[in-house]
């Protein structure tokens, strides 16, 4: 496989979302916002790290499911630009990897999912608030540059939930 079909890749199998032959769960704003809310007002800081967590061992999984079908996917910039790709085509939005290596570096999302929906059912934030997505972008980089869970902390230094103009994300490896 040379190309990756997008259409072939990412469809339904009864009332099942798959991606790459795996299962992969999609809900609407109301649910995704409504489980982080709760989560950051009953357990604080341990909400977060659960949603951090739970989004980076999906990502990690469903990535390296998606790159082991498609070995001629190689190059870094190849695997960078399949994961903007698979993030927007999940509808959760888009980001920029701006200056990524093995080490770490810069992404922005100009627009996500978790910020849209955030901002239509609560408003504006004091703090940053796109867990989910740091989450995803540390187990998509896991997977990408072949290191195990838990080796990047995604730090998110400015949020659109703040009214930021975008999100930035500062990735380093621990």
């Amino acid at each position: 496989m040379n190309e990756l079909k997008w259409a072939d890749e990412l469809g339904r199998k009864g009332h099942q979302v798959m991606l790459v032959g795996e299962s992969i769960a999609m809900h609407c704003h109301h649910y995704n916002i409504n489980l982080q809310k709760t989560l950051e007002d009953n357990l604080g800081a341990e909400g977060v790290r659960l949603l951090v967590k739970a989004a980076e061992m999906a990502s990690y999984s469903g990535f390296r499911s998606l790159l082991k079908q498609y070995p001629r996917v190689t190059t870094v910039k190849s695997k960078l630009e399949m994961a903007s790709v698979m993030f927007q085509n999940c509808g959760l939005g888009i980001l920029h990897f701006q200056s990524i290596r093995a080490s770490g570096g810069l992404i922005v999302s100009p627009s996500n999912h978790h910020v849209t929906g955030w901002l239509a059912k609560h408003g504006r934030r004091k703090t940053a608030g796109c867990h989910f997505v740091r989450g995803w972008i540390a187990g998509a980089l896991e997977a990408i540059y072949r290191q195990p869970l838990g080796h990047y902390a995604v730090e998110e230094t400015g949020c659109k939930m703040k009214r930021d103009p975008e999100c930035i994300f500062q990735v380093k490896a621990k």
